[in-house]
């Protein structure tokens, strides 16, 4: 016979709610007290619009979110970050749940799976969060967001982008002989061009007689086959770079052997590929043995230099390409931050050998 205390925690308390749209509302709980709170919470989330019949899985919605949201403004590459950061990171853990269901607790425990992960990657999935959890209080199907804006990301901060010495880029302007090496080289050292904006390059763009290059194409390269198009990573990108000395006797010298439209092209005369860029880049890479570098250090090396020659900020901002004067800022920062540790080491010298003399 089962006893009496075993009958009690079997009993279930229930109640049918209806809801200002007509639709009723079935709760369920094992004691009265938890029925009262569930009955007080439905009656607050109506009280403030919530849709509390929504049943829309957090897997779901996020999908609508990436598809009204980003997939429409961004380009593919910030598509696959996005896709990436979603798929490996935030719909394992959360994309069978209800969106209302999902607590403050739940996002806690993604971050704390994420603690041996670098701080970009944690900066990516709170930003992800928050975007679709901000996105679903506007649309009324959560009544505050679970992730908390005390919410912070750890991990190890990616190394500050370095840039070559200027003995470095001598070096490798003298040591590098391929011409479609040397050619990026030249350009990338000498105008602060993008990777997709060389490989974009036409002869065309080139105006000998203003000294200017007209920067208004991107290549999105693949494995088999590039795509030219004129939309450029930021909206500041369409700009006019001068064209430095050494790179003007360079181009004019291709220029007479030229059998493609583009200034860096394949044998097929097409723009280079992902892997006929890879492997022209290694050709680059080997003439510094050691030292880890990539196109986007050339052009940080080409800011740089800028700042050295003491042109002004906007004017910086103008010829990179940035879209905001914060984005050169940063790179003044840094700039700025290794200049007066030099100074500082220096000054550290002589006062030493003052006293030692």
């Amino acid at each position: 016979m089962m006893n009496e205390s075993n009958q009690e925690s079997k009993k279930v308390y229930r109640k049918a709610v209806t809801l200002p749209n007509g639709e009723r509302k079935f709760l369920r709980a094992k004691t009265q007290e938890e029925l009262d709170n569930k009955i007080m919470e439905l009656e607050v989330l109506n009280f403030s619009g919530i849709n509390v019949c929504c049943e829309e899985t957090f897997g779901h919605f996020a999908q609508m979110w990436y598809n009204l949201y980003k997939k429409p403004y961004l380009r593919e590459k910030s598509l696959d970050s996005i896709k990436y950061v979603l798929n490996q990171h935030i719909l394992p853990a959360l994309g069978g749940y209800k969106l209302r269901d999902i607590t403050p607790m739940h996002i806690q425990s993604i971050m704390v799976g994420l603690s041996d992960k670098s701080n970009s990657l944690q900066s990516k999935v709170l930003i992800h969060l928050r975007s679709i959890f901000k996105v679903a209080e506007e649309n009324r199907l959560v009544l505050r967001s679970p992730v908390s804006s005390m919410l912070k990301a750890g991990g190890k901060k990616t190394p500050e982008k370095g840039t070559l010495t200027k003995d470095e880029c001598h070096h490798l302007l003298c040591a590098v002989k391929n011409p479609r090496a040397k050619a990026f080289l030249l350009i990338a050292l000498h105008t602060g061009m993008r990777r997709g904006e060389i490989i974009a390059l036409r002869w065309d763009d080139i105006d000998f007689e203003r000294g200017v290059i007209h920067i208004s194409h991107n290549a999105v390269m693949r494995r088999y086959e590039t795509t030219i198009c004129e939309e450029l990573k930021t909206r500041a990108g369409k700009r006019d770079v001068p064209i430095p000395e050494v790179l003007e006797t360079w181009l004019k010298e291709e220029m007479k052997k030229r059998r493609s439209q583009y200034v860096i092209a394949m044998k097929n005369r097409q723009p280079l590929t992902i892997s006929s860029y890879k492997s022209m880049w290694k050709i680059i890479e080997r003439e510094l043995p050691g030292k880890k570098f990539s196109a986007h250090i050339l052009r940080h090396t080409y800011i740089t230099r800028l700042f050295e020659a003491g042109l002004d900020i906007k004017e910086i901002q103008y010829l990179a390409g940035h879209s905001s004067v914060d984005m050169t800022l940063r790179v003044y920062t840094h700039y700025d931050r290794l200049s007066r540790e030099e100074e500082t080491r220096n000054k550290v010298c002589v006062a030493f050998q003052e006293e030692g003399a």
